[in-house]
């Protein structure tokens, strides 16, 4: 195997095997190695028929997806040199990459509000509408030598000045075999992808790695803990690579579980549960892209789940060294990995192997700077061997601050220190110069404010040698640091932000983060957002963009929010205060899945034949029409209805053919059954209604007010496990027989599950049953099916409108 190409072709061979799952927090979603084999030679020939060629470059600018390989693997066996670009930057960046590499195509996201609008630019998440009639391209492997360029990864920007990396077929399958021969992996291993694509670590260990071995990658749309760990359980992970902030983060939910619980004492005692967690085959973490803290590691170790530290850089495609299996040293990141050199001169990391990069792109100065006459690469990291053999990074180069003293102090081991106290979230250190040289600055984001600062940097200093001291500190004003997506600090940034300490109030605006994502979804001036500001009443924020706003929330914090906690009266400020403690909402125990299962089955079945269908046989006379379209038609699907009285449900269901009307679920009006007002009597014969409804009738609930997304969530569940739905969109019976307005709710269903939308027209049933009637009276009904509707790009309202319309129409 010499390029990737041949890593390709193998994908066609392992015919059905499972090789890419992806979970969107509705959805689960399967593609086998044949089907990615298959999209991606279509993406080829859509790839020729816009005149993109060998050579030309494409920028991806997208989260992780079964697309985005697509989108890869289409590009190589073209010979179109991939450009990713991490999702969390900014269109500025973007834009400047655009202009350097003169790329001719822009793959982006949806999820992007920033994005580009010209003819250049596609979404990511219409590829598989864009491929879906072309023919499969051929694939020409003589043309694609191992010392071409596959692709363009620039900098992170931890400096500020991207410089675009050239890696080559021959930098990415020898780093490939390398770490695979390193660190023992085999084909029945599920990796499950924590880190954006466009980081080489990822690229290299958590994409090609297991797709080289035939293995299978899970992706998540977002990266909030309950996805992850539900992905943990539900998949039977075996390894996860991430970087050391991520592994914080879970240790972090998992601590505050147990402090929630009043149970931290029994955190060690009881760690068969925190397993349970991980799923029954996890096997341990795969860490990189910055330095493991010890405690964080010792962390893992005592729960007994093994964290194998590497060391590399993107210039080298990326990994250098590794711990194993066999043997890890806590602080160290391993050995060499077979056929790399590393040497130490006046302590800096210097490598060699055929992973290492051609060059910068275009930028012969930079080039030259990193490489000795010899042709040895200055990694620009500070290392030092242990007598085993184990590299140990002691910080970068650039970052080492040399104090007016000429005392040389790494940071890494300022902040192992701060973040060890309680009462810090996380610290960074750096060098700033007060006037007598560079001092040793601490920048704090505290956990809560009872904790004093001044209290936590003298706690520091009296644990760190004189010469390592901090002179000087600030607490960061924003709930994070800045980060790249990696989570690496960009202490450029912070280094920037506290030189310049004076700045108006419109430019700490433009800062905030938060405010920044309140302002792109309401489509307000940042200038007209306070923090006293009722986000529902003052910025005119609707069940739809408050999903909107929850969902960039999660994707920007990585963490657990419901639509739930934005109400009438959530400000901008207690909204702050939630993000910041990370505060866990309760869950809808109204949401049960247990009337789909075979038991509940057959008692509607019985019930059904004994009861109900001779009940409703006696006052109705039913008439069905178009009931033909199911016979090419499989599970799942979503009905919608018009709604014209209670008897609309029934009928429908017994105009259904037994095999689908078994496995349909209904959406019922959550505030009819849960009143907020009313007396004891009244909540408790609803709620009995409602029990009664979920086993007989297979209802759950669909609010109007809140909770939405988890209601979707939901409905992806049944959707996954191939029950249809239905669901009146009206929201309310009609008074008059005539179609009212659809919830705007509809659109966004049925573009998150992606199932066919099955229109009904009901007539007559409201003079059988009329909602002014207690009692029904004998009479006709008819239920008349429509064509199934296969939406592609359309948006929400689109959909939304042209559901009502096909409805209209029958």
């Amino acid at each position: 195997m010499e390029t990737l190409v041949d890593l390709f072709k193998s994908f066609k061979g392992r015919g059905d095997k499972t090789a890419i799952i992806y979970r969107t927090g509705v959805r689960r979603f399967v593609f086998s190695y044949f089907e990615i084999f298959q999209m991606s030679l279509k993406f080829a020939s859509w790839l020729k028929s816009q005149e993109i060629v060998k050579g030309d470059k494409v920028i991806i600018w997208a989260l992780n997806s079964p697309w985005w390989v697509v989108a890869y693997f289409g590009s190589i066996i073209s010979g179109v040199v991939i450009v990713p670009i991490d999702f969390a930057s900014g269109k500025d960046r973007a834009q400047k990459i655009l202009e350097l590499t003169k790329s001719k195509l822009i793959i982006q996201s949806q999820y992007k509000f920033d994005r580009f609008q010209d003819q250049k630019a596609i979404n990511i998440e219409d590829l598989e509408y864009l491929v879906a009639g072309l023919e499969p391209s051929s694939i020409d492997s003589n043309d694609i030598q191992s010392s071409i360029l596959v692709e363009l990864i620039y900098t992170s920007g931890t400096t500020g000045d991207p410089k675009g990396v050239m890696l080559s077929h021959k930098n990415l399958i020898t780093n490939l075999k390398q770490v695979t021969a390193h660190i023992s992996i085999d084909s029945s291993y599920n990796f499950l992808s924590l880190l954006p694509l466009s980081h080489m670590f990822e690229q290299t260990c958590g994409f090609l790695s297991p797709l080289y071995l035939g293995g299978s990658v899970i992706y998540l749309r977002t990266l909030k803990p309950s996805a992850i760990f539900e992905a943990f359980k539900k998949e039977d992970v075996y390894v996860a690579v991430c970087v050391p902030r991520l592994l914080q983060l879970l240790k972090t939910s998992i601590e505050r579980e147990f402090q929630n619980k009043n149970i931290t004492w029994l955190l060690h005692p009881l760690s068969f549960l925190i397993h349970n967690k991980f799923g029954k085959n996890f096997k341990f973490f795969v860490s990189g892209g910055a330095a493991l803290n010890i405690q964080t590691g010792k962390f893992w170790q005592k729960i007994g789940f093994k964290v194998l530290e590497g060391y590399g850089l993107t210039e080298t495609a990326p990994v250098l060294t590794a711990n194993v299996l066999d043997k890890q040293i806590l602080g160290t990141v391993g050995k060499c990995l077979p056929g790399v050199q590393i040497k130490l001169e006046e302590n800096e990391i210097l490598a060699k192997g055929e992973n290492i990069f051609k060059g910068y792109y275009e930028n012969d100065e930079a080039t030259n700077k990193v490489f000795t006459k010899d042709g040895w690469f200055k990694t620009g990291d500070l290392g030092e061997f242990g007598a085993d053999g184990y590299l140990k990074i002691k910080g970068r180069l650039k970052d080492m601050i040399v104090t007016g003293a000429g005392i040389n102090v790494f940071p890494d081991d300022v902040e192992d220190v701060l973040n060890n106290i309680i009462g810090v979230k996380e610290s960074c250190v750096l060098g700033v110069d007060h006037g007598n040289g560079d001092e040793v600055h601490a920048a704090l984001i505290l956990e809560q404010e009872k904790y004093k600062s001044e209290e936590v940097i003298q706690l520091a200093n009296n644990q760190l040698d004189p010469e390592q001291r901090i002179t000087s500190y600030s607490v960061w004003p924003y709930p994070e640091f800045p980060k790249t997506t990696t989570l690496k600090i960009q202490k450029f940034l912070i280094k920037k932000e506290i030189e310049e300490k004076q700045s108006s109030h419109s430019e700490e605006i433009l800062r905030d983060k938060l405010i920044n994502l309140i302002a792109m979804v309401t489509h307000k001036p940042l200038l007209s957002i306070a923090e006293d500001s009722v986000i529902v009443r003052d910025l005119d924020l609707t069940s739809i963009t408050r999903l909107e706003l929850v969902n960039f929330i999660e994707l920007e914090y990585k963490m657990d929010l419901d639509d739930n906690m934005i109400d009438q009266n959530t400000t901008v400020s207690t909204l702050r205060k939630t993000i910041i403690n990370r505060e866990k909402y309760k869950v809808n125990n109204h949401l049960r899945f247990w009337p789909n299962s075979a038991w509940a089955r057959a008692l509607r079945f019985i019930s059904d034949t004994l009861i109900t269908y001779p009940l409703f046989k006696h006052y109705v006379k039913l008439e069905v029409v178009g009931d033909g379209i199911f016979n090419n038609l499989s599970s799942p699907v979503i009905f919608i209805s018009n709604h014209i009285s209670f008897g609309d449900h029934p009928s429908i269901y017994f105009a259904l053919k037994r095999r689908w009307r078994s496995k349909t679920a209904t959406a019922a009006f959550e505030e009819f059954f849960f009143p907020e007002n009313g007396s004891k009597g009244k909540k408790l014969l609803r709620r009995i209604f409602f029990d009664t409804g979920s086993l007989f009738l297979n209802l759950f609930p669909l609010s109007q007010v809140k909770g939405f997304r988890e209601t979707l969530n939901f409905m992806g569940k049944l959707a996954d496990n191939k029950i249809n739905i239905l669901i009146f969109p009206e929201g309310t019976r009609s008074k008059t027989g005539e179609l009212l307005p659809f919830m705007s709710g509809i659109g966004i269903i049925v573009k998150e599950l992606k199932i066919p939308v099955i229109p009904i027209k009901i007539s007559g049933i409201d003079e059988v049953l009329h909602r002014d009637m207690r009692w029904p009276k004998r009479g006709w009904a008819q239920v008349k099916f429509g064509k199934p509707i296969f939406f592609t790009k359309e948006s929400p309202s689109e959909i939304a409108g042209k559901c009502r319309e096909a409805i209209l129409k029958l």
